[in-house]
């Protein structure tokens, strides 16, 4: 284990323990905690923000909620697979990317590399993330279908919830800006039905780091506000000002009563 310890989180039957640089996991054997084996399962911690979000800052908006366990649990769970099995595999792949930049690779490793990353980027965002929303109260599956089922899904979303209707414009937008553009790519590379040029800017490194800084901050832009919308009628979300964020405590978002 290195790095300082900055958090611990549950996660099915497995602890994180959560460091400045690394993850490791200790698996339920039947024993004493402390007999439990462990493992380094990511040498990527809470130094990065993407981690330090969804291993900390979202379980410990989690428990401001009036969601109770095992419902509660239900959905760190949902949020640590996310991570664990959607983005950190993405962001491993990105360091592939970065790594062999400018080198001389086989064409052929050098498309692995993107289209690997492509693969669990998509992943996290098409199939993990709409779990996690699902358990908040949230569908948003719609975004991942079809014309006519997706027209229902969005009247359905705006009947639901309302208040949420700045939510749904912002994934909407997002569906335009970048979504159609990956799930098409991912459509390629399975298939192999379109033409490669056309697909030429997804073998590019400065693609792959848009892609994954804006795939993770989207999430990170949706889920306190759904998370927040469980809040018990005294608190309410806010986004910290960059001046008072504490940099031993780094949080871009807190709960604080309302009114206060």
């Amino acid at each position: 284990m290195t790095g300082r310890i900055t958090g611990m989180v549950q996660y099915g039957k497995s602890l994180a323990i959560l460091t400045e640089s690394s993850i490791v996991v200790t698996h339920d054997n039947g024993k004493e905690p402390n007999e439990w084996p462990k493992e380094v399962f990511s040498d990527v911690g809470t130094n990065d923000e993407f981690v330090r979000q969804f291993a900390d800052e979202f379980m410990e908006l989690m428990g401001a909620t009036s969601i109770f366990d095992p419902e509660r649990q239900d959905v760190k769970d949902a949020l640590m697979v996310l991570l664990i099995e959607g983005l950190l595999p993405a962001y491993v792949r990105l360091r592939e990317i970065r790594g062999s930049t400018g080198q001389q690779i086989p064409i052929l490793n050098r498309r692995q590399q993107f289209e690997g990353f492509a693969g669990e980027l998509w992943r996290a965002y098409k199939a993990l993330m709409p779990k996690a929303t699902k358990l908040l109260g949230y569908d948003i599956g719609f975004l991942f279908q079809k014309p006519p089922d997706f027209k229902k899904g969005v009247i359905a979303f705006r009947a639901a919830h309302p208040s949420r209707t700045d939510i749904l414009d912002f994934l909407l937008s997002q569906k335009e800006n970048w979504q159609n553009g990956l799930a098409a790519f991912r459509n390629f590379v399975e298939h192999r039905g379109a033409s490669p040029e056309k697909f030429t800017e997804y073998y590019k490194p400065e693609t792959a780091e848009f892609l994954f800084e804006t795939v993770w901050r989207t999430m990170a832009d949706i889920l306190p506000v759904f998370i927040a919308s469980h809040f018990s009628g005294s608190f309410t979300i806010e986004e910290i000002p960059l001046a008072e964020r504490d940099p031993n405590h780094r949080r871009r978002f807190r709960w604080t009563p309302k009114g206060r």
